[in-house]
């Protein structure tokens, strides 16, 4: 397709849009720290063997 954008403002948009989702979700997760939530065990995470994958009423 005609008129693309480059590759280099495509990774640009992509890394500040990651950036502001990482953020918000830091933020949103932090209200959690020193409670006890309920939560259902999923499994072994994809990405990291070391940490399990979870839901929870409030996700």
């Amino acid at each position: 397709m005609e008129k693309q954008i480059p590759e280099e403002i495509k990774h640009k948009r992509f890394d500040r849009l990651k950036e502001l989702v990482e953020s918000q979700v830091e933020e949103n997760n932090s209200k959690y720290l020193g409670t006890i939530q309920k939560v259902l065990v999923e499994g072994k995470s994809k990405t990291n063997k070391e940490l399990l994958t979870r839901k929870n009423r409030n996700k």
